[in-house]
């Protein structure tokens, strides 16, 4: 494990890695047991994710919902960071999710990282009763709510008057542990990207190297137009299980991707107990993943 960073981003020239356990058919014993491996074995983070039915392999999959299930996690684990890849703002009133989050953080002493976006799946909402905004109107929800969020965050009581949410004289505590939670948006979306710029403190764009590449610069363009430094971002990158492979698979998607930026790197690990190929990249690789790149001797 690279160190504890609660409360704000690692160093910005050092590797994290984190596993996901996506909740598509996926008891509460296994992903226990999934995070528990994972806090005992030296990595940074944790992850579930927010959805309300499984999106693999038939929507009657077992899910577990994302918020109960992190603060049952938050009590197994004592380490890792932890938290939903990404929340739906359209999910939830973005003030209750506000307080959500830092129920979990205080919990969790401090180890929640906040991840958002403006949410995607029609589906999901139609079959729960969820308004599913246009596009358009889902990225201004998402700005909206990412600045009633740091409102609450750092004033005793906030006012809030926006076009679709409101806050009158809201008072909010316990603050989270470190006063503030880190934020990861995941989006590549032109408008959603000036979002990013102003309020994440972590991004996760996807897509190839280069792909990632050419919209991290866009990015860092939207940075310039506020006047924050880019370097503020840290940059992540989840993936599919795949990486999990083999050593080398693993060793040569890591390497590819912190080239062009990525330091946080999140993978979907498989069911079941972690197998000996996992077992060796968690023990063997990613520290001398960590170590050949603080060294600058990646080649």
């Amino acid at each position: 494990m690279a160190g504890p960073t609660h409360g704000k981003n690692p160093p910005g020239d050092t590797l994290d890695f984190g596993i996901v356990t996506g909740q598509h058919w996926r008891s509460w014993d296994e992903i226990a047991e999934q995070w528990q491996w994972a806090d005992e074995s030296g990595l940074d983070s944790a992850w579930a994710f927010d959805h309300f039915f499984s999106l693999r392999d038939g929507e009657m999959g077992q899910c577990l919902e994302g918020w109960t299930l992190l603060a049952a996690l938050a009590v197994k684990t004592s380490n890792v960071q932890i938290g939903l890849l990404v929340n739906g703002n359209t999910h939830r009133n973005p003030a209750i999710l506000a307080k959500q989050a830092a129920t979990v953080d205080i919990v969790s002493g401090g180890r929640l990282i906040l991840g958002v976006g403006a949410a995607w799946h029609e589906r999901e909402h139609a079959a729960y009763g969820i308004d599913f905004p246009s596009p358009r109107e889902r990225v201004d929800r998402f700005g909206e709510a990412m600045e009633l969020h740091r409102l609450l965050e750092t004033q005793e009581r906030a006012t809030f008057k926006g076009t679709y949410y409101t806050l009158d004289e809201a008072p909010f505590e316990p603050k989270p542990v470190f006063g503030h939670i880190p934020i990861l948006v995941g989006s590549t979306g032109k408008r959603m990207l000036r979002h990013v710029a102003r309020y994440a403190d972590q991004w996760d764009g996807g897509g190839t190297p280069d792909e990632l590449r050419a919209t991290g610069e866009r990015l860092n363009a939207a940075c310039a137009d506020i006047g924050r430094d880019p370097s503020e971002i840290r940059w992540a990158l989840s993936t599919g299980a795949d990486k999990f492979e083999s050593v080398d698979t693993f060793r040569k998607h890591v390497l590819d991707y912190a080239a062009v930026g990525v330091r946080s790197f999140l993978f979907t690990i498989p069911g079941g107990s972690p197998n000996a190929t996992i077992r060796q990249i968690a023990d063997d690789v990613m520290p001398e993943l960590r170590e050949q790149w603080s060294s600058g001797q990646t080649g």
